[in-house]
């Protein structure tokens, strides 16, 4: 799919020709991640066009926005943010007026997202946040500007939160592999200076100790 300059009508008419294959929902993925810029517009389109769309076509909406959310964390926490805002409602639409089978995705789906942690560690399960009768609370994002840091949100350990926190600053035009290798490095080196710290601690806690 050619990454052009990004129009809401262009994405409207992608939408509408979206269907359940895989093929179709990662092509369509891949360019609103190239386009996360326009987070806030791309999920406003997208929510709209759901809104708009027959019942039976919504299911690969929700796999759209499935694929989305996994693959842009870690290029920031634009459409972690954006789609927060609307998920719960359309969730609760397929669940509350879908078949069986949207309301069982809908219940993988956000079984994924909690296991997942694509939106940070939440107080209750994300299933009672999400399709409860009360309206969800706010996302909680660390950062500045339109360029969140994902810390709280990262899905992994502390390398992943690292080079998330570096793409941010850096508009995402860094090398991740390159800057996760180093990450994982830097963590490992960490990791053996606090060991050696602890060994010291109890080899002088010992020593003393038989004074």
């Amino acid at each position: 799919m050619n990454n052009s300059a990004f129009n809401e009508q262009i994405l409207a008419d992608k939408l509408t020709k979206l269907n359940n294959s895989q093929q179709s929902i990662e092509t369509l993925s891949h360019w609103c991640i190239f386009h996360r810029k326009k987070a806030k517009q791309v999920v406003e389109t997208w929510d709209r066009q759901f809104h708009n769309s027959l019942r039976e076509q919504r299911v690969p909406f929700l796999y759209l926005a499935n694929d989305i959310l996994q693959n842009s964390k870690r290029k920031g926490s634009e459409f972690v943010a954006e789609f927060w805002k609307v998920l719960p409602a359309v969730l609760k639409d397929v669940y509350e007026n879908g078949e069986d089978y949207g309301k069982s995705v809908v219940f993988r789906l956000v079984d994924i997202w909690e296991e997942r942690k694509v939106f940070g560690s939440r107080g209750q399960s994300l299933r009672e946040e999400m399709l409860g009768k009360d309206p969800p609370p706010a996302l909680e994002i660390n950062g500045r500007g339109s360029h969140s840091i994902k810390i709280k949100l990262a899905v992994g350990g502390t390398p992943e939160k690292i080079v998330s926190a570096f793409q941010a600053v850096h508009d995402g035009h860094i090398d991740e592999d390159a800057i996760l290798t180093k990450c994982k490095s830097c963590v490992r080196r960490v990791e053996k200076m606090d060991k050696d710290v602890e060994i010291a601690c109890e080899t002088d806690h010992i020593m003393n100790g038989n004074k």
